[in-house]
């Protein structure tokens, strides 16, 4: 199901000015303060009347942005003038104008870039330029170009490091956050988030806070720490029903429907959004809305009900191209595709398909108009500094034809030094350059050697495929390590005529993951040899223990978190049983052609602040053809597919249970090459484990 943005992001926008509401019309407010120079009045405009869209109606506002910029233009102030094309920047972003919105900033933009060459203004227009790059990063990241708004984010960035300005650094470095989660990486998001909290903390700015949490739990839904995402959300919330944020209540309102809709609570998810949907409509969000009709009307498609969903998808496609936001658009052509192809309208099914694929082009080819654009005003640009240096020639050329001669043999011989010189230095410079890259170049490899051999240890310790085979005859491993060597490792042993099956899912991937396998496989063997006549949880509650005294974790803040999942299965062919415990992890079971996914304990082998004093124990008797299925979470993790979206735990159990019946190593091959598929041309971003085996 395609949402909003999942939930629902706030991208922080600044305003030069503090900002107080009042309620009275423009027509009073100007009475109240006619007695007032046109200045003042002005300054009250921007100050006291506009900041009242925030909390009500946007559309109010924009009388009297009109009114400041009159007085601004009547009394030529090009300073003021710059702050009302600011607000005007704002109101459109606000209102779902982009295009708008990005034609004020730039104007104001030019405004403050003169103030900014003169001393007596210089710092407060660096304040404005920074609060103008820091809005346009704001409304191209609405719009789905990202290029241009990293581009512009990282310029206010600059300005606000510069000026030591924690305010702006903090909404900075959270519209940074937001633009990473709109990639998919997840822990660049954390990390500038968290980067603002510590910043409105120490600022005590509730709202900063209560924004960042809300952002925070949503990237923890996306990484499926439910603990931490139900925290941060009801934080979130106590903060804006404390302050009485009737806009940001709405957000919370919008987070608890889409939570509905993943619960598969429709009827209720439906409620909710009509509410959202009210509030917006109220407040003329109407770029908003068009992300609100789109949810109502996925969640009817969702049911078949494709009639009432075109009735909410038309508004939503209407509203999105009024506010040139083409990811909706786009969003909105997928579903009308798939909405018409199960009615069988394949014709126009086929016309919304077109549609989707040339605006999804555009968005994809972005990035290369943008360097053509470049390309062509860098070369215009030469042309005319050519032009300038031609007519400088045409002037010179005769007092050169004089001087020529008299200089021409000093010339040549200060010529011939220089180029000496320059070959000396350059050949003394290429050659340890030279060196330094040959340095380079055998660092590189003796590190290389190292971790590939390091691979080849990792490999030996790992069960060999013909004891597996003695031990479970019908099995496949489809064994994908993202780097050289793995943070993912599996393990199976026979103890007391018991065969003991782990997957293993270390913190982290490469080198630091590696090691963590290393101690894994160390402290099983140690805990399995040493008193076998056990179950499945207990092996886990000892495995945490060697962990946690390994890593001398004890809870601070400082130490190292590192820790791994596991899913762990004792077979007992004798009694007919299977025990299962996991850590996070899974196990995926097929019997008489009836799926059961039983789930591991929502905590990890490691320290953990919410950690039960033992792992759950799950005993099941088996049958002969059952087919189980132990997997680390880098399969339905891996990013793909037409959406360069996760691959996802339904998809992936539908494809389980679609090849279930096939011979085991036909198994391995499709779940090889569907992954391969899903990739494509992508980065891989995690080690891949399936250990797959029938009884």
């Amino acid at each position: 199901m395609k949402r909003k943005t999942f939930f629902i992001l706030i991208l922080f926008f600044i305003a030069p000015f503090s900002l107080k509401a009042q309620n009275s019309s423009l027509d009073s407010f100007l009475i109240v303060h006619e007695n007032k120079h046109d200045t003042v009045k002005m300054q009250l405009l921007l100050n006291e009347y506009f900041p009242k869209y925030r909390r009500g109606i946007v559309s109010d506002g924009e009388e009297c942005l009109e009114k400041a910029l009159e007085i601004a233009e009547k009394y030529d102030d090009l300073w003021m003038k710059g702050i009302v094309l600011i607000k005007f920047g704002d109101y459109n972003k606000t209102t779902g104008d982009h295009e708008k919105a990005i034609e004020y900033y730039t104007q104001a933009l030019n405004v403050f870039e003169k103030f900014k060459k003169e001393k007596t203004f210089e710092k407060k227009a660096e304040h404005n330029l920074a609060s103008i790059y820091n809005n346009l990063g704001a409304t191209y990241q609405s719009m789905g170009k990202y290029e241009e708004a990293m581009s512009n984010l990282i310029k206010s960035l600059g300005f606000y490091e510069t000026m030591n300005d924690s305010s702006g650094l903090a909404k900075t470095y959270t519209n940074l956050g937001l633009l990473y989660f709109d990639h998919g990486e997840f822990d660049k998001s954390l990390e500038f988030y968290n980067k603002s909290l510590t910043l409105k903390r120490q600022l005590n700015d509730l709202r900063g806070i209560a924004l960042l949490y809300n952002n925070i739990a949503i990237v923890n839904y996306y990484t499926e720490n439910y603990d931490s995402v139900r925290y941060y959300f009801q934080q979130s919330y106590e903060i804006y029903v404390d302050m009485g944020d009737r806009r940001n209540q709405v957000m919370a309102l919008s987070n608890l429907a889409e939570i509905y809709a993943v619960l598969g609570q429709k009827d209720k998810a439906l409620k909710t959004y009509f509410e959202v949907l009210k509030i917006e409509d109220e407040l003329k969000e109407r770029a908003q809305m068009a992300k609100t009709y789109f949810i109502i009307a996925d969640l009817y498609s969702s049911r078949s009900n494709f009639k009432e969903a075109k009735s909410y998808l038309y508004p939503s496609l209407n509203l999105a191209k009024e506010a040139s936001s083409l990811i909706d658009i786009r969003n909105a052509y997928s579903l009308l595709t798939e909405i018409y192809k199960e009615e069988r309208d394949y014709k126009t099914a086929l016309k919304y398909n077109e549609l989707y694929c040339t605006i999804n082009d555009s968005i994809f080819n972005a990035e290369k108009l943008r360097q053509i654009k470049e390309i062509e005003t860098q070369y215009e640009t030469r042309k005319k500094e050519q032009r300038i240096k031609n007519l400088e020639n045409e002037k010179i050329i005769s007092d050169l034809r004089i001087k020529r001669q008299q200089f021409l043999i000093f010339s040549v011989i200060l010529g011939l030094l220089i180029i000496s010189s320059f070959i000396l230095v350059l050949f003394n410079r290429n050659k340890k350059i030279r060196l330094a890259n040959d340095k380079l170049s055998y660092q590189k490899k003796q590190i290389t050697d190292s971790i590939e051999y390091a691979s080849k240890i990792q490999t030996a310790i790992l069960p060999p495929d013909d004891y597996i085979t003695q031990l479970i005859p019908q099995h496949f491993i489809f064994y994908k390590p993202r780097d050289i060597v793995s943070g993912d490792f599996y393990w199976v042993t026979e103890k007391n005529n018991k065969i003991v099956v782990a997957v293993v899912d270390c913190t982290g991937h490469g080198v630091p993951g590696a090691f963590m396998s290393m101690l894994g496989t160390a402290f099983l063997n140690e805990i399995v040899n040493s008193d076998f006549d056990q179950k499945a949880n207990s092996i886990l509650n000892q495995l945490r223990n060697y962990i946690k005294k390994s890593l001398h974790q004890t809870g601070k803040d400082d130490e190292t978190k590192d820790g791994m999942d596991i899913s762990l299965c004792i077979i007992d062919k004798n009694k007919g049983t299977l025990q299962f415990a996991g850590a996070y992890n899974s196990l995926f079971l097929i019997s008489n052609n009836k799926p059961l996914m039983i789930k591991g304990d929502r905590m990890p082998i490691g320290i953990y602040m919410k950690e039960k004093d033992t792992f759950t124990n799950h005993e099941i008797d088996i049958q002969p053809g059952d087919m189980f299925y132990l997997f680390t979470d880098g399969y339905i993790d891996q990013f793909g597919g037409d959406n360069r979206r996760k691959f996802r735990i339904a998809p992936f159990r539908e494809l389980l249970f679609s090849v279930h019946l096939k011979p085991v190593e036909e198994q391995k091959k499709i779940l090889e090459a569907s992954f391969n598929a899903w990739k494509g041309q992508l980065e891989q971003i995690d080690d891949v484990l399936v250990f797959g085996f029938r009884i």
